[in-house]
């Protein structure tokens, strides 16, 4: 008889469950935001005619599809065998496979360019990640990666936090994580991309934009389209999550332009480069 696991989920066991199931949800929901970032993300890692391009936690497979579309060679990795299989059957003619950012499978000095769009955000330990880019970066190769602003600046986030924070019960307890919003402090990207040996380092906001047709939409993408946000909804008693959900619909009201509620959801990209051996 197997033993049944009795020891509770790591921050990562849960990421990973999450994503496994909202693949689709995600690709309809919050990958319209997440996508709007690829341009500019494509432009910081130089991603041109002929590199060898690397996209880490691809999700969907827009990354690939895009370094594809501008003559590059690409490959996507992501751990949920999920976002794998929806990216393959949107893009067959492109190569994806499952794996670790991590923890990569590649060789040193095997790419030219390495992105990352909002991958870091589901990763326990982000740094070891921007590490294990710069070691398959080949000398002169482009890093970028995308992280969402604070709730300050993301309407969003002010929005959902801000309800949970007036109803929500303050003892919900979810395995221990790094910050959402490390990398959102351009200095801390700055900091820890030059303590990985990268230079010419870059950050830069992005005004990227949610659209809906209503504030159920808004609710509706929480439990669709987010993993972290979602499993501390999922575990409020009946009656605080009654009033989070109508708090939620009744408040994304004012951001209502004519037919659609507008919320800005700025992200941060951050870019650098691997020097050349001394």
């Amino acid at each position: 008889m197997s033993k049944e696991r009795s020891d509770p989920m790591s921050f990562k066991d849960l990421e990973h469950s999450g994503w496994q199931a909202k693949a689709k949800g995600f690709d309809n929901s919050v990958g319209t935001v997440t996508a709007q970032a690829l341009d500019a993300a494509m432009d910081a890692a130089a991603i041109s005619p002929g590199r060898d391009v690397l996209d880490v936690a691809c999700g969907p497979g827009y990354g690939v599809a895009g370094a594809e579309a501008r003559g590059a060679t690409a490959i996507g990795i992501d751990f949920a065998d999920s976002m794998i299989e929806l990216a393959s059957s949107s893009y067959p003619s492109f190569y994806f496979r499952v794996g670790d950012g991590e923890n990569l499978q590649f060789d040193d000095e095997s790419f030219d360019s390495v992105i990352c769009l909002f991958g870091l955000l589901h990763m326990p330990d982000p740094e070891k990640a921007i590490v294990e880019a710069y070691r398959v970066l080949r000398p002169q190769g482009r890093y970028a990666f995308t992280v969402w602003e604070t709730a300050e600046t993301h309407e969003f986030f002010s929005l959902v936090t801000s309800a949970i924070d007036e109803y929500g019960d303050k003892n919900i307890s979810l395995p221990p994580a790094p910050s959402m919003f490390r990398f959102s402090d351009p200095g801390e990207c700055v900091r820890t991309l030059v303590g990985s040996g990268f230079q010419e380092v870059k950050v830069q906001s992005l005004p990227l934009l949610w659209k809906g047709r209503s504030g159920a939409d808004c609710l509706d993408l929480i439990y669709s389209g987010t993993v972290r946000i979602a499993m501390l909804l999922e575990q409020q008693p009946g009656k605080a999550l009654e009033k989070i959900h109508d708090a939620v619909i009744e408040g994304a009201e004012r951001f209502r332009r004519n037919e659609l509620i507008e919320l800005a959801w700025p992200a941060t990209l951050a870019s650098a480069t691997k020097p050349n051996r001394n």
